[in-house]
């Protein structure tokens, strides 16, 4: 009798271990991995409107509509979702539409434009009000790739308000990325006049003498128009930075303190021994131009990564090499550099906006396998390969357009456009556009840590923003109209505690306050 039950359940037995193990199988892939989205999003053709400006050189390439870039068409084709995109508010009537509450405001609204529509509030708020569609509910639904990434540590800080909602979808970089820009220096006049590689600020004053005695540099030390606004690189090394910081808790405004009187100190010293351009507040970019570099200009520089390939194309000989912050002494070590954020932008779905839900379907498929490499590296076989690996590599008509399109402009044709809201990017793909020598650049200029840096997802009630607006606008401008006049000698040093007065007058002590108010809040919730 036992020998007959034991015939009759053994299969039963072995069916169920085998429908478990069906289960832990695919419960464990479905945690590693992101599912890929059932294409077309939908079967009858959708339209949302979304307002996002672009940079000019992105305008230009598609004469102000991203439907006309080849990556948007094949979006459009795979997902039957059109986008009816809204890319500047400079014409006046355009921006007169677009009134708090007014029907005409577009369904989806680009980080960059959201106080355009609904002022210096925060998001908490404009889900108070009811402007924009609370997504808390509606993500873990309709874009269940999105919400699987978001709940890493990391990402849920920036993903969700103070409040625990989501408010809106981010772009994520698949990697935390490191510095792609920094200081750079002619290796090839290092060597020649027989110099070594700067470390301490006295060491790049022997330097940048020698380019301009030796080498007929006339701006040996290239400087962005504000003189500060080269991610903290050569002010770190006073231990300030130039804007708001803190150290043990404590928030400070660099341009307030002592290392700043000391660097601006220095680099007057530096303006008066014509060992910077003496003309560098005319500029308008933060970035060195190749052609100073090229011409024997400037043999020192704040540039991104791409630079020596730049300037190999122009002069095979130039030999570029990235060097760490300036410091003080040799053996410091240095706490001041930006941060950089492991999302680069986001959209808010506007609560005029009839199908949110087709929304998420849409922007999900950029976050599941298929749709992340389609956004990082665009359509296989036509802008890339896979490698022995499975590694995507892309083809000539990225690296070596026929066309005439640089390997960024093909990027934000083919691909979706760095900066562009939203999808989760493979960034490391802009490294195929350099030699690997000009991509540890990046692991050079990461040499300084960041454990001074105010948190990027640190956030402000509307009443703070509002009152910040306020305060900064009169403290920024105030800061770089001293700098600049300390700096060419139009202020003497003497004046210095004018500055400082003029400062406090304009409230940075409240700004200080403000933001202290802000970190403390940051720190409570992350010691919970």
């Amino acid at each position: 009798m036992k020998h007959k039950y034991r015939n009759y359940y053994f299969p039963v037995l072995i069916c169920i271990v085998f429908c478990l193990c069906i289960f832990l199988v695919r419960h464990v892939f479905s945690v590693r991995t992101q599912t890929n989205a059932s294409l077309p999003v939908t079967e009858v053709r959708q339209s949302f409107s979304f307002l996002n400006t672009i940079d000019f050189e992105l305008s230009e390439l598609c004469d102000g509509d991203l439907n006309n870039t080849a990556f948007f068409q094949e979006l459009e084709n795979r997902t039957n979702i059109h986008i009816d995109w809204i890319t500047s508010l400079s014409n006046l009537q355009i921006q007169n539409r677009f009134e708090q509450n007014s029907d005409s405001v577009p369904d989806l609204i680009g980080a960059g434009n959201f106080s355009s529509i609904y002022g210096n509030i925060s998001a908490d708020d404009a889900l108070n009000r009811g402007d924009i569609c609370d997504l808390t509910e509606l993500v873990p639904k309709y874009a269940p790739n999105y919400y699987k990434i978001i709940q890493q540590k990391d990402i849920k800080d920036i993903a969700y308000t103070d409040s625990g909602r989501i408010a809106a979808v981010y772009s994520i970089k698949q990697n935390s990325q490191k510095p792609w820009c920094g200081l750079q220096i002619r290796k090839d006049w290092l060597d020649e006049l027989g110099l070594e590689i700067p470390v301490t600020y006295d060491d790049w004053e022997t330097v940048l003498t020698a380019f301009k005695e030796r080498k007929g540099a006339t701006a040996p030390l290239w400087i962005s128009y504000n003189a500060y606004a080269q991610d903290e690189s050569l002010n770190a090394g006073f231990g300030v930075s130039y804007d708001f910081f803190q150290m043990d808790g404590k928030v400070f405004y660099g341009p307030a303190r002592q290392g700043w009187k000391d660097y601006l100190t220095l680099m007057n010293r530096w303006y008066q021994k014509g060992l910077i351009d003496v003309d560098y507040m005319t500029g308008n970019s933060i970035y060195a131009d190749s052609k100073m570099i090229a011409s024997g200009t400037s043999g020192a520089w704040f540039g991104m990564y791409t630079m020596p390939s730049d300037l190999s194309a122009k002069d095979q000989n130039i030999k570029v090499i990235a060097v760490s912050p300036p410091k003080l002494n040799e053996h410091d070590t240095l706490h001041i550099q930006k941060r950089y954020s492991i999302s680069d932008n986001m959209f808010y779905i506007s609560s005029g906006c009839e199908h949110p839900e087709i929304v998420l379907k849409w922007i999900d498929y950029l976050f599941s396998d298929e749709g992340s490499r389609f956004a990082s590296y665009g359509t296989e076989g036509k802008t890339y390969t896979l490698d022995k690996d499975q590694n995507p590599v892309f083809t000539d008509l990225i690296l070596h357009n026929s066309d005439g399109l640089t390997f960024y402009q093909a990027l934000k044709n083919y691909t979706l456009a760095p900066g562009l809201p939203s999808a989760y990017i493979d960034w490391k793909r802009e490294f195929q556009c350099v030699p690997p020598s000009s991509a540890v650049m990046c692991d050079v200029w990461a040499s300084t840590d960041t454990s001074y840096m105010l948190p990027v997802s640190l956030s402000f009630t509307s009443e703070e923003r509002t009152r910040l607006s306020q305060i900064m606008a009169n403290v920024n401008s105030c800061m770089y109209e001293y700098t600049t006049a300390f700096i060419t000698g139009i202020k003497s040093f003497d004046n210095y505690e004018e500055y400082l007065n003029t400062l406090k007058k304009n409230k940075i002590d409240e700004a200080v306050q403000i933001y202290q108010n802000a970190y403390d809040r940051y720190l409570a919730k992350h010691s919970s």
